[in-house]
């Protein structure tokens, strides 16, 4: 019991992946399913409380004849297939030996290890949960948010080799905090601008391990990790927005199509965590439409581009890239369905959004580029998200 409880705490004991060694995703706090769905495009979008992950200034899109907006209990799932299965395979592989009392036990579980370790490996494992609870609300020109996030999440690759520098790289974070935003309305409501503070707390680890290390570690693996392995700290930085709203330009179709322009800067002096890493300031556009069509309540397409002057560790184009749109096809007054879809660092989106009452539940599908360039290295992820919103 106490290798699985181990081997589980290695495997839960995550948030908010970094990007180190050979696993390149782009460093976060937090991805919306809505947004994903759509393939990460929010710069210019906002109008839920998450827009202060984006840009502040999307506050000014809530719909202010909602009144107050509460989000309870806003849990996200992701995981990928390959990591379901190794986790399985791997205990199975702990579990060799056990009943055999020749004093080889160990050797038998290593040999198992190495079996698993080589069937997965160059394979992305990854897991993610957190939940983000939050309470947002537009007035006449003033929109604010608060809440807060924690959660877990992880990255892991074996090795090809099996030398010194270990055969299964993992990247961990455990993070939780508060952001709170405002946005006001400038040009009669053409111009939003928002801004938003936030404090964390971040524990994190970036280690390769051995097979041996797995083994000889298997029954206080929780402890190794926390007491010898991980690193931790807090940190606090701000976020800066705009939204432009074009329609009432004297320009062919702009009244049809109805065009914002947007632009961020996320994490202003960088989310420095000391021991634990840090997330780097970024800058960003982006740029929707949001045109009537019969027989759909709202339709939207956006298209951003993160990361303007390239802080993160690598210079790929396509991984800064995020387009997609949503079309909501029913909305009523205890109901409404939501389709999505998109291309995010080159790789299809989709998603399903579907509100009963007070319950909403979403489903999502991404690939997340792992590799240091754009078609490299697809991980293909699902999120499962379930709310409790009024």
């Amino acid at each position: 019991m106490k290798k699985k409880i181990a081997l589980t705490s290695l495997y839960t004991l995550a948030f908010a992946t970094l990007s180190f060694g050979e696993i390149y995703e782009y460093p976060y706090l937090y991805k919306d399913p809505r947004v994903l769905g759509m393939g990460g495009a929010n710069i210019a979008v906002g109008g839920s409380s998450t827009a202060v992950f984006y840009n502040p200034a999307g506050l000014s899109n809530l719909n202010p004849s909602a009144g107050f907006e509460v989000d309870l209990l806003g849990l996200n799932i992701s995981t990928n297939q390959n990591s379901i299965d190794f986790i399985s395979d791997l205990m199975d592989a702990f579990d060799t030996g056990d009943l055999n009392h020749d004093g080889d036990d160990g050797d038998d579980q290593l040999r198992a290890v190495n079996d698993v370790l080589k069937k997965y490996r160059g394979k992305n494992l990854h897991f993610d949960a957190s939940d983000y609870s939050a309470v947002a609300r537009k007035f006449s020109k003033f929109s604010f948010s608060i809440g807060f996030l924690a959660g877990i999440s992880m990255n892991g690759k074996t090795h090809q080799g099996f030398g010194s520098e270990g055969i299964l790289e993992l990247d961990y974070n455990s993070t939780a905090g508060v952001i709170a935003g405002i946005s006001y309305d400038f040009l009669d409501g053409d111009l939003s601008v928002g801004i938003d503070g936030k404090y964390f707390y971040r524990n994190t680890l970036y280690h390769n391990f051995s097979s041996r290390e797995l083994v000889e570690h298997q029954d206080d693996l929780d402890t190794y990790i926390t007491d010898d392995l991980a690193k931790d700290g807090t940190a606090a930085s701000f976020d800066f927005g705009a939204i432009y709203r074009l329609e009432h330009l004297s320009l062919p179709l702009v009244s049809i199509l109805k065009p914002s322009v947007g632009f961020s800067l996320q994490n202003i002096g960088d989310l420095d965590f000391q021991d634990a890493g840090k997330i780097p300031m970024t800058a960003n556009v982006g740029f929707s439409i949001n045109p009537k069509l019969p027989f759909i309540h709202n339709f939207l397409l956006a298209a951003d581009y993160i990361d303007i002057t390239e802080q993160f560790n690598d210079s790929s184009k396509m991984k800064r890239i995020r387009f997609g749109g949503e079309a909501q096809i029913y909305d009523g007054r205890f109901a409404n369905l939501t389709l999505r879809a998109g291309l995010y660092e080159g790789y299809a989106t989709a998603g399903l959004d579907i509100r009963l009452g007070l319950f909403r539940i979403a489903l999502s599908t991404y690939g997340e580029e792992v590799g240091a360039s754009s078609g490299q290295d697809e991980d293909r992820r699902y999120v499962l998200s379930a709310f409790l919103t009024w």
